[in-house]
């Protein structure tokens, strides 16, 4: 049966009974039986358990009721059986023989949800997989386990799980340890060096680690699995770091719930719907958990985790997390918009960032011109300027935007062109650009940028304001201005009127907050705002240009588009809901002014009746 197209829906499958679940577990309904297979004929496997748990021919053999004694008490003959079994067999060896510890009821047969199958398939059948996983769905634990059974039954496997903190990691290997201790006697390997770090098995030349990104950096893996990918910190780099490690024939799975927008995990995640890379996309619901399909479970996480942590710790949603200066609604349409949107050019590819914005078949470049100038059309070129001290720097970026249509026709980002290199080339593309006006921030670096666009090359189109006698070029940030700029970007993606094609800046956007200690919308720690601002820029100066049309003149239609937005049509929806039906257009009898002619005075004007005369008179008009 299909599932629900909506994640926020249980799937019911039918007919599936509810009350078999809230009556029992499944760990009491498998104990009363005696072999897995009798498990298939009951009336509590065809109502309910079925739609959660499978299980392999292999497998329905089992014994239940068989004891650690019974399984040690194996004659060699048996013992080889079983071991071609589980060298075969995955979900066979986890059922019978890999037992995971509960807090409660000890040592249990790791018995595979349909989920969890489906998964280890995946394992096996790609070399590079990405899970979009819910909290607490036993995925690290499954993985555990693959690992494990890889370095028992196949050769040379070097295996690294990789967790974000060290304590993590040492949980992951107790996973291993405990199962290990739990195997038969004659299922046991030989172990060389094993601590909670690190187990090598000596029969396989295999070695399973258990490192943190930075204690992994070196080592020769075939396999890696990264456990809570969107939470690690700097993961990008400690993925250029691995990936050669394994580009040669390792294999590596990825495995995180979700963590907001603009972090590896992510852009890797949606690269790979997208076909971008080689990555193979592993959703999992949390309604194909038993005790998560439940009306009660579900209320209880609703409430206990809120509606933030509800959409990102269960619903896996992206667009859910995070407190993005732009609604991330809006983020994942220009995301969705951006991610194929290729540049008409792109230039400069000597000034071009490495990794960060080369995707798919693009060619790198630090220019890119999305729409060539048009003859008659007004351009506004905004710059924000740096250093150009490479990776651990900022960016060096200028836009340009069509006066007339609000679109970003062309985008410079580079965070090693030198400031002198950039007002040069600010000059060259403004003046191609029908000699358009050149906003420059004016601080740090700017001042140098516009320094050189002044008096060494003679620009005529600066930005400048006038205060009194005084002209100063370029544009000033402050703590008192600087949100009216971000404003006025704010304002022209929610009404929709401006055009973004750069996927630059939308990457920048996941990544911009509004921060409660500072007051203030700012790029989190390690990340760049710099498109954002030369676009702040870029739409503030435009918004002043337009306020200064002369009465009468004709409106741009760009300017009426904020009337017509989806975001103005529920306000005033929302204002009028409930008021009074056209009340200000109800019509009063009006008597006439002049009065008859038989009146004492004829054309003396004793009682004036306006529209609404009693309503204006409440206000004493």
């Amino acid at each position: 049966m299909d599932k629900h197209d909506k994640k926020d829906e249980l799937f019911i499958p039918e007919p599936f009974s509810l009350a078999v679940l809230q009556r029992v577990t499944f760990e009491e309904f498998y104990n009363e039986h005696n072999l897995v297979k009798e498990i298939l004929s009951s009336k509590e496997w065809e109502e309910t358990w079925k739609y959660f748990y499978e299980f392999s021919p292999a497998e329905l053999e089992i014994d239940i009721k068989e004891t650690v004694d019974d399984v040690n008490a194996y004659d060699i003959k048996r013992q080889m059986v079983e071991i071609i079994k589980c060298a075969n067999n995955f979900s066979y060896f986890a059922h019978k023989y890999f037992k995971i510890q509960h807090p409660i009821k000890g040592a249990l047969p790791f018995v595979l949800y349909k989920y969890q199958r489906r998964v280890i398939e995946q394992y096996q059948d790609h070399r590079f997989n990405i899970l979009s996983k819910f909290r607490q769905g036993g995925l690290t634990t499954v993985s555990v386990a693959w690992a494990v059974w890889r370095c028992l039954f196949k050769l040379d496997q070097k295996i690294l799980v990789m967790s974000k903190t060290d304590r993590e990691a040492i949980t992951a290997g107790e996973v291993a340890k405990f199962a290990m201790q739990e195997l038969p006697i004659w299922l046991k390997p030989q172990m060389g060096k094993s601590n909670e770090h690190e187990r090598q098995f000596r029969e396989t030349n295999s070695i399973l680690y258990f490192y943190t990104p930075e204690a992994a950096r070196g080592k020769s893996i075939t396999v890696l699995i990264i456990d809570e990918a969107a939470f690690i910190q700097n993961m990008a780099v400690h993925w250029k770091a691995m990936y050669p490690v394994i580009s040669t024939g390792g294999q590596c799975c990825v495995v995180s719930t979700v963590n907001g927008l603009g972090n590896w995990y992510e852009e890797m995640y949606h690269e790979a719907e997208a076909g971008q890379n080689a990555f193979n996309v592993i959703e999992l619901d949390y309604w194909e958990h038993p005790e998560y399909n439940n009306p009660k479970w579900v209320d209880d996480q609703r409430k206990n985790l809120g509606d933030k942590g509800w959409q990102q710790e269960i619903l896996r949603s992206f667009l859910g997390s995070g407190d993005t200066f732009i609604s991330s609604k809006i983020i994942g349409e220009l995301d969705k918009f951006t991610r194929e949107n290729e540049p008409l050019r792109i230039k400069f590819s000597k000034w071009h960032n490495d990794g960060s914005d080369k995707k798919g078949d693009w060619e790198p470049g630090a220019l890119w011109i999305w729409k060539e100038p048009i003859d008659g059309h007004e351009y506004i070129l905004s710059a924000d300027c740096a250093e150009g001290m490479g990776d651990n720097g900022d960016n060096s970026c200028f836009q340009i935007i069509d006066v007339s249509t609000l679109e970003q026709v062309v985008e410079f980002y580079s965070c090693t062109v030198p400031p002198h290199i950039f007002a040069q080339v600010i000059y060259e593309v403004a003046h191609y650009y029908n000699t358009c006006t050149v906003v420059v921030e004016n601080v740090g670096q700017g001042i140098a940028v516009l320094s050189n666009l002044q008096h060494d090359l003679a620009y005529e189109k600066l930005y400048h304001e006038n205060k009194g006698r005084t002209t100063t070029f370029g544009l000033k940030t402050t703590s008192i201005n600087r949100p009216v700029f971000l404003e006025s970007l704010q304002n022209r993606l929610i009404n929709g009127a401006l055009k973004i094609n750069s996927r630059r800046l939308v990457h920048e956007l996941k990544t911009f907050i509004y921060s409660p200690q500072r007051k203030r919308a700012e790029a989190q720690r390690g990340k760049h705002d710099d498109a954002i601002m030369a676009l702040s820029f870029a739409i503030f100066v435009r918004d002043m240009q337009m306020r200064d049309i002369p009465v009468g003149a004709e409106i741009p239609e760009e300017m009426m588009k904020i009337f017509k937005s989806e975001v103005m049509e529920e306000i005033k929806k929302e204002v009028m809901d409930g008021s009074p039906e056209d009340w200000f257009m109800e019509e009063e009898k009006i008597e006439p002014l002049i009065h008859s002619e038989n009146e004492v005075l004829p054309g003396v004007l004793f009682k004036i009746n306006r529209r609404n005369e009693k309503l204006l008179k409440e206000f004493g008009w």
